[in-house]
């Protein structure tokens, strides 16, 4: 997810403002659906080993990054996806385009953080 989500912030969400306006919406429920097959499997994934890791070696940085990635998932459903909701909705707007960025620096830094802490439990 690591290199997901930095794809995500630093190119993928920017360009959603070269996007002509007309073109928006279609394209942007094509990315959501195509991009929900790229990005589920891995999340689901990396959720299960972090439970099994806390069930069957548990540590702090297990439950730390577990909590990270808890924030992860809680800002996807409270913030990004009500934001990609407003902009199929409404098509390209900077408002929204913007707060998707900005926000997303949330889930950035959770995913960022559990694989910091993975790398502890390894360690």
């Amino acid at each position: 997810m690591l290199m997901v989500i930095w794809l995500v912030q630093l190119v993928i969400y920017p360009a959603f403002r070269a996007i002509e306006r007309a073109r928006f919406i279609d394209w942007h429920h094509r990315y959501m659906r195509t991009f929900s097959f790229i990005v589920i499997p891995p999340m689901l994934l990396q959720a299960g080993i972090i439970a099994f890791q806390c069930i069957h070696a548990p540590s702090p940085a297990a439950v730390a990054s577990a909590v990270a990635v808890a924030t992860a998932w809680l800002t996807t459903f409270t913030l990004s996806v009500p934001c990609h909701r407003k902009l199929q909705l409404l098509g390209n707007t900077p408002d929204w385009t913007d707060r998707l960025i900005h926000t997303n620096w949330i889930r950035t830094a959770a995913w960022s953080l559990a694989w910091l802490l993975n790398g502890f439990q390894r360690g």
